[in-house]
C-alpha cells in the first residue's frame, strides 16, 4: 500500500512539473500591459468596468492584462516586462520618487503609455509626467453636448470619421500647463 501511494505521489508530482514546464516553457503569451488604477483623491465608480473591458480587448486580440492599484509594481525589472503601462483613472500622487523614476526610465527605453480620462489628474508636482499625459486637470463643467474637429484624420484613431466635425455628449475637461508638443488630433 505504501508503495502504491509513493508511485501515485510521484505519477501526480511528475505531471505537475511536466504541465507547469510544458505550458510555460511553449505559451505564446503575446503582449502584456499593466493597468494601474490607484487613486488618491476621487475614485471614479466605473474603474472595474475600465478593467473589464481592457480585459475583454486583450483576450479579443491577443494581449495579456496584469492589474494593480500598487505604485510597488512601479520598478525597473517588473515594467520591462510590459508592452505598455495604461493609467486608468488614477488620482493624485501614485508613486513615490523612485517608482518615478523607474517610470520614466521604462518610458525612454521605449516603454508604452496610455493615460484614461483621470490619468490627468494625477501626479501634479511631477513635470515629467505633466509633459508626458500633455496637460493637468483643472475642472469640467456638467456632462453636455459638444462638437469635436477631427484635425487629422490620417491617424489610425480617427481616420474612420467621415466628416471634420464629430458631435457627442460627454464629460469636457478643462486642462491647464499644457505641453506645446502635443499633436491634436
Amino acid at each position: 500500500m505504501k508503495k502504491a501511494i509513493i508511485l501515485f505521489l510521484a505519477v501526480v508530482v511528475t505531471a505537475l512539473l511536466f504541465g507547469y514546464f510544458y505550458f510555460n516553457k511553449n505559451q505564446d503569451s503575446g503582449p502584456k500591459v499593466l493597468v494601474i488604477s490607484k487613486t488618491v483623491g476621487f475614485r471614479h465608480t466605473c474603474i472595474p468596468n475600465g478593467i473589464a473591458a481592457i480585459q475583454k480587448i486583450g483576450l479579443e486580440k491577443g494581449f495579456q492584462v496584469d492589474t494593480t492599484s500598487r505604485g510597488a509594481v512601479f520598478t525597473d525589472e517588473n515594467l520591462k516586462g510590459y508592452s505598455s503601462v495604461i493609467f486608468l483613472n488614477t488620482t493624485m500622487d501614485i508613486l513615490d520618487r523612485y517608482q518615478e523614476i523607474a517610470f520614466e526610465r521604462y518610458i525612454q527605453a521605449g516603454g508604452g503609455f496610455v493615460g484614461v480620462h483621470a490619468a490627468a489628474d494625477t501626479e501634479y508636482g511631477w513635470a515629467w509626467y505633466g509633459d508626458l499625459v500633455g496637460a493637468y486637470f483643472q475642472s469640467h463643467p456638467a456632462t453636455q453636448e459638444a462638437k469635436f474637429i477631427i484635425k487629422d484624420k490620417s491617424f489610425s484613431a480617427t481616420s474612420f470619421f467621415q466628416d471634420t466635425v464629430w458631435t457627442r455628449v460627454d464629460e469636457l475637461y478643462n486642462f491647464y500647463n499644457m505641453n506645446p508638443d502635443v499633436n491634436v488630433i
